[in-house]
């Protein structure tokens, strides 16, 4: 077995909880829930909004149904995510509250949903100690109906998320894309330590500077969407299926993106080698060869960036160099990472760019690669089932991950995932 394999095993097995916190008992849904009840049902169950699933649901009739969802210990509560079952077509009045004793409730948040979306939209609050959740609905625009897909609790640190300026995300790095309006976004928490959405898969540690430093000379660094990743929950792997439906997990898979990080080399055996930040599939091993789907986009530590293109893994295609920046070496570096679906002599294709800012600054950002893939990058897509071996990826995939290898001593900050508009 190989070491991408083994790390593929210990994240399938445990969903959105972090390696970091195996220890936990009694194991979290994907949404970091224990278990669900609610005041009534229609035959979809109170679980269904925990388990990881949008084409599932709760759902009860009658204004003051709630649902409440565990935590199994009490914990800092910042937001909540619901994605609402056919919230794009009403908006739900709702109210969220929060006990630690499962018999006192109190407020956090009043209000309705945007109606705009089926997808996770997020509800934040003042930080809250509180185990119990509970959402009250009173009906929608259409009739009094409570129905809610899903539910997942953002928790950590208690420390308020900075407030971006027009064109920044939260750390105040220049967004080269808008986010979507309700789209799916991560942002590396101050303490990455208790990011139930960031593993690592190798030991993190902090650096003075609030920086993190990795030192393994093999990495996959994954960040994982609201719903979480559960190999199990991806009933095909055929690509004129995915390519049909745009998904390969859930309907809020990593897709339309993208990836920022910040990195420096300190220590790396050789040069030629690269980081790639990566999105479009799920995991890279052997033993699930057609789940490893993704475009990599390239920064090597000598400078030179491309793109590669991988159908499964392992079969690559790859984008010719260019020249980027200078050596990595002992520098901050920022780097970016962009895909979107667009249309191409009237056919699906994917525009791929990445960006670098050689000053870490945050705000100047230069293009490197700018390249459209309506299929001249090659492929081998019929392995998997597709019609045509060079078709383009334009499903989306549970995980985006910052790789790296043959370094041995690198620091990174201000990692980011967003969902941008197609």
């Amino acid at each position: 077995m190989n070491r991408s394999s083994t790390r593929g095993m210990r994240l399938s097995a445990f969903g959105l909880v972090s390696v970091l916190a195996l220890s936990a008992t009694p194991a979290l849904a994907a949404g970091g829930f224990v278990s669900a009840s609610a005041s009534a049902n229609d035959g979809n169950l109170p679980g269904n909004a925990i388990d990881g699933n949008l084409s599932t649901r709760w759902s009860a009739d009658g204004r003051g149904q709630f649902l409440t969802a565990d935590m199994g210990s009490v914990l800092s509560l910042t937001a909540l995510d619901i994605a609402w079952y056919r919230g794009n077509e009403r908006a739900s009045n709702f109210v969220i509250s929060t006990s630690t004793d499962g018999t006192t409730y109190s407020t956090a948040f009043s209000g309705t949903s945007s109606g705009k979306t089926a997808a996770l939209e997020r509800y934040t609050f003042a930080a809250r100690n509180a185990r119990y959740v509970r959402v009250t609905v009173n009906g929608n625009t259409l009739n009094t109906w409570a129905s809610i897909s899903e539910v997942a609790a953002i928790t950590g640190t208690t420390t308020p998320t900075p407030t971006p300026t027009p064109g920044t995300d939260v750390f105040g790095v220049k967004m080269i894309y808008p986010t979507k309006a309700g789209g799916e976004t991560w942002f590396l928490k101050d303490d990455a330590l208790k990011d139930t959405r960031f593993d690592p898969q190798d030991p993190i540690t902090r650096n003075a500077d609030g920086s993190w430093k990795m030192k393994s000379t093999q990495v996959r660094m994954h960040a994982l969407t609201s719903t979480g990743y559960d190999s199990k929950k991806i009933p095909t792997y055929d690509r004129d299926v995915l390519a049909g439906r745009g998904y390969m997990q859930a309907a809020n898979d990593w897709k339309n993106v993208e990836m920022t990080g910040f990195i420096k080399v300190n220590a790396a055996s050789d040069m030629s080698d690269n980081f790639a930040w990566y999105a479009r599939g799920g995991r890279h091993t052997d033993s699930l060869a057609c789940e490893g789907s993704s475009y990599k986009g390239s920064l090597h530590y000598d400078g030179r960036v491309r793109w590669q293109k991988e159908s499964w893994h392992v079969s690559y295609d790859q984008t010719a160099y260019k020249p980027g920046t200078s050596s990595l070496k002992g520098r901050w570096v920022g780097f970016k990472s962009i895909m979107k679906n667009v249309t191409s002599n009237g056919k699906p294709a994917v525009k791929l760019e990445l960006w670098l800012n050689e000053n870490a600054d945050k705000v100047t950002w230069k293009q490197v690669y700018d390249i459209t893939d309506s299929g001249q990058i090659g492929g081998d897509a019929t392995h998997c089932g597709g019609a045509v071996d060079a078709m383009p990826i334009t499903w989306g995939g549970p995980l985006a991950t910052f790789r790296w290898d043959s370094a041995s001593d690198v620091d990174f900050k201000w990692l980011s995932v967003r969902e941008i508009a197609e």
